[in-house]
């Protein structure tokens, strides 16, 4: 089984994140005692398994304690993946779309130096779906399988560094509709739906009509809106819980996004479901 830098070395992280995680995997480290216990890596295992996945995270999470960046979850989360790559050998997927999906590591550390200035990873709260094989990148769109009761639905997500543009978008989804047909059949004639601050209205009156963005609304019909989300603050601006007269104006959607909101214009989400 490949081991946490053997994964690390596959993925796109940052020469500086990956001399941060070494120290934090110190094996002299008192911190990470832990790591050798038979306990803990039962409860590595049970990251990659989406019936207990939570309850396994909020264990480690209490044992790596304390974990300030967030680095030490991270450190496990990859060696977890090893695990997640034999799977996906086991199911012969390609390991081009091991790489694309898992490659959401250093893209959330990366995040994290732009919000807070330093190399941290908080999302682990998500990246269980990645590690279960829940969720799969192809191509731009990340597509993650979810069920109630009988009801199979495929949920399209939008990394930070995706290209929407008409074309990658439609190369996208003929990608989703090859894979599932292949991996997952029980999904193939699944509905495709999508919940995020891009497909809310109120960018039509910010926006041109030939943006990306709209663009890639008009895949969807929009159902229902949130406007009480502020997930633009953390999508749009890099950052949380600051006041509206201090989010940054360095890109022109950041501006008008900025007026908008000082005006007591509001965002939020929207859900939609894709054209059939």
């Amino acid at each position: 089984m490949k081991t946490w830098r053997e994964i690390a070395a596959l993925l796109a992280f940052p020469k500086e994140a990956l001399e941060e995680l070494e120290i934090a995997a110190n094996p002299n480290s008192e911190d990470l005692e832990a790591l050798l216990n038979g306990d803990f890596q039962k409860q590595v295992t049970k990251l990659v398994n989406p019936h207990c996945w939570e309850a396994a995270r909020e264990s480690l999470k209490e044992v790596l304690q304390p974990d300030k960046s967030g680095l030490k979850m991270l450190l496990v989360m990859l060696t977890a993946c090893g695990y997640t790559y034999e799977a996906y050998r086991e199911k012969g997927i390609e390991d081009s779309i091991f790489v694309e999906t898992m490659n959401c590591f250093p893209r959330f550390v990366n995040e994290h130096k732009v919000s807070y200035g330093n190399y941290g990873f908080d999302r682990d709260f998500w990246t269980e779906r990645q590690l279960s094989m829940q969720l799969f990148r192809l191509g731009e769109l990340e597509y993650e399988m979810c069920r109630q009761g009988e009801e199979k639905t495929i949920s399209v997500h939008i990394p930070s560094d995706a290209d929407i543009s008409r074309d990658k978008v439609e190369v996208s989804f003929k990608l989703a509709q090859e894979f599932f047909e292949t991996y997952y059949p029980e999904y193939a004639q699944a509905e495709y739906t999508c919940y995020s601050w891009l497909l809310s209205p109120a960018l039509t009156e910010l926006l041109p009509a030939h943006s990306r963005i709209l663009e890639f609304q008009s895949f969807f019909e929009i159902e229902r809106e949130d406007t009480n989300s502020n997930a633009v603050l953390e999508w749009v601006f890099k950052r949380k819980g600051n006041t509206l007269q201090e989010l940054p104006e360095d890109t022109s959607l950041q501006k008008k996004m900025k007026a908008y909101l000082l005006s007591s214009g509001k965002v939020g989400e929207a859900f939609g479901r894709l054209h059939k």
